[in-house]
């Protein structure tokens, strides 16, 4: 979406903030929406490779992943991706990894985006921040068709003022842009919802440019 762009508030940056008790700390869904963030700490206290963890969280509708080093306190605060949740319910499943240590966050990812397919000149965009962009991809049928330039902040939902104005202005575009893809993919069907794939070919890279959503196919 705006990450990165002129106009983009200041955005979360890794840095460490004062943590809530549970349930936060673990994974969870955020009620009346498709939203599952699953901490770096949980995960790393599973035990779980990153490529297992991730496809025992896929669901049958599109997922819109993304893996991040930002801190959070709330999985309710987390813009966009609670709100864009919340809208899409279960047309898309949203799927945050958060507080990845950058190190482990490039390590890991590799090891992730290869097993969906994801082009290697990808990879840059998904797994380091420039500036207030935060890219997240989209699955369908297992595999990715789109990358979509976010942001990250975390600000209570219905907080008001001019910044939940301008916040909610981007969420809404991002939305748009979710759902016009949306309506250009296959229905999963039921019952169907593979995994990764290490043995997987990755997709033709996508060219970087100012589109604010990259499609893969």
């Amino acid at each position: 979406m705006h990450g990165g762009r002129k106009g983009v508030p200041p955005a979360g940056t890794g840095q460490a903030m004062p943590r809530l008790p549970s349930p936060w700390t673990s994974p969870g869904l955020c009620s009346a929406a498709v939203l599952t963030v699953l901490s770096w700490s949980t995960a790393r206290k599973s035990r779980t490779p990153i490529v297992q963890l991730v496809a025992d969280h896929l669901r049958a509708e599109p997922t819109l992943l993304a893996l991040l080093a930002d801190r959070y306190t709330s999985e309710s605060s987390l813009r966009p991706f609670a709100p864009l949740a919340e809208k899409l319910r279960d047309r898309m499943h949203v799927l945050v990894l958060a507080e990845w240590p950058q190190d482990e966050r490039e390590r890991d990812g590799e090891i992730l985006l290869r097993s969906l397919g994801v082009s290697r000149e990808a990879w840059p965009m998904l797994l380091r921040d420039e500036d207030d962009a935060r890219f997240a991809i989209v699955l369908n049928r297992g595999r990715p068709v789109a990358l979509i330039n976010l942001f990250f902040r975390e600000l209570p939902q219905g907080s008001g003022g001019a910044q939940e104005e301008e916040v909610r202005a981007w969420e809404d575009e991002a939305l748009r842009k979710l759902e016009a893809l949306l309506s250009r993919v296959s229905p999963l069907p039921p019952d169907a919802a593979p995994g990764p794939d290490p043995s997987r070919n990755p997709d033709p890279a996508p060219s970087r440019d100012r589109f604010e959503l990259i499609e893969l196919d």
